[in-house]
C-alpha cells in the first residue's frame, strides 16, 4: 500500500513537472516570437529611415554644390569654408546611411550573390584610381603591388568591389599626410588568393583589434571625425564570409595597420564533352543568405 501511494505521488509530481515544462516552453516561445518581431520591425525601420534620409541629403548636396560653383553669386572665403565643411559632413552622413542600408539587408537576409570569374587586381585598380584624387588631396601615396599572374576568383562583382572600397577607403581615411597605402596580392598554397591592404596610419589599440569586425564595435580612434557607424568592417567580413573567405587584421598603435582577406580561387574544370571550361561554384554560396 505504501509503495502504491509512493508511486502515485511520483506520478503526480512527474505530471506536474511536465505541465510546468510545457508552460515554460510556451512562454519562452512567445517571448522569442516577440523578440523576432521586434528585430524585424527595428531592421525595417532602419532600412526605411535610411532610404528616406537620402532624398533631403541629395537636395542639400545639390544646393551646396551649386553655391560652391558660384550659381548663387560670389562667395567669401569664410562662406566657401563653411560650404566645404557642409560637403565633408554630407559625405560622412552618406557613408553612415549606406552602411545602415547594407546592414539592414544583411539582417533581413535579403543579400543574394551573383558569382562570376573576377580578377582582383583589375577590381582593386579601379578602386585605387577612384580614390587617388582623395589620397592626393590628403598627401597620401596609394599604389598596388601585384604578381604578374594572379588566379581568378569566383565572386559577386559588386560585393568584391565594395569590400575593396571599404578596406582601401578606410586605409586612406585613417592615414595622415605623408603616409602611404599599398594593396598587395599573393596566391596561397591552400588555393586562396590573399589581398593585403597596408597603411601607415594611426593604428588600432591591441586590446581593441579583435573587436573591429563587430557591428557597432565602438572601437576608439585617434581620428574620431573619420569614424562612421562602425559597420563597415562588419559588413566587409559578412561579404567575405559569404564568399567562403576569411579576413583578419594586424596593427600597431601609431604605426599603421594591415588588413588581410583571402578568397578561394575559381576552380576551372574541363569536361571531355565540352570545349569550354566550366567555373565550379561552392554550393553553399549561391543561396540567399
Amino acid at each position: 500500500m505504501s509503495d502504491a501511494r509512493t508511486y502515485a505521488n511520483l506520478a503526480q509530481l512527474t505530471q506536474n513537472l511536465e505541465y510546468r515544462i510545457q508552460e515554460r516552453t510556451r512562454e519562452l516561445s512567445i517571448a522569442n516570437e516577440r523578440l523576432q518581431e521586434h528585430d524585424r520591425r527595428r531592421t525595417m525601420f532602419v532600412s526605411v529611415a535610411s532610404h528616406e534620409l537620402r532624398t533631403p541629403m541629395t537636395a542639400i548636396r545639390s544646393f551646396a554644390d551649386n553655391m560652391l560653383d558660384g550659381v548663387a553669386g560670389s562667395l567669401s572665403d569664410r562662406q566657401r569654408t563653411y560650404l566645404e565643411r557642409i560637403g565633408h559632413n554630407l559625405n560622412r552622413l552618406t557613408r553612415i546611411i549606406n552602411q545602415l542600408l547594407d546592414w539592414s539587408r544583411l539582417d533581413m537576409q535579403k543579400e543574394i550573390l551573383r558569382f562570376e570569374p573576377l580578377n582582383l587586381n583589375q577590381a582593386a585598380t579601379m578602386v585605387v584610381e577612384s580614390l587617388r584624387t582623395v589620397a592626393h588631396e590628403k598627401g597620401v601615396e596609394i599604389g598596388i603591388d601585384s604578381p604578374s599572374h594572379l588566379p581568378m576568383i569566383l565572386g559577386d562583382r559588386d560585393r568584391i568591389e565594395q569590400i575593396l572600397w571599404n578596406l582601401i577607403g578606410n586605409a586612406v581615411k585613417f592615414t595622415p599626410a605623408g603616409g602611404r597605402v599599398t594593396v598587395r596580392f599573393e596566391t596561397l598554397s591552400d588555393g586562396m588568393v590573399q589581398t593585403c591592404v597596408t597603411d601607415t596610419g594611426c593604428g588600432i589599440p591591441p586590446e581593441q583589434l579583435d573587436r573591429v569586425f563587430n557591428e557597432f564595435s565602438k572601437v576608439p580612434s585617434s581620428m574620431p571625425t573619420s569614424q562612421g557607424a562602425q559597420l563597415g568592417l562588419f559588413i566587409t567580413k559578412s561579404f567575405i564570409t559569404m564568399h567562403n573567405g576569411r579576413i583578419w587584421a594586424e596593427s600597431k598603435l601609431g604605426a599603421g595597420s594591415r588588413f588581410f582577406f583571402a578568397l578561394p580561387c575559381a576552380v576551372v574544370e574541363t569536361r571531355p564533352s565540352q570545349a569550354a571550361p566550366q567555373i565550379v561554384s561552392p554550393r553553399s554560396t549561391t543561396e540567399t543568405v
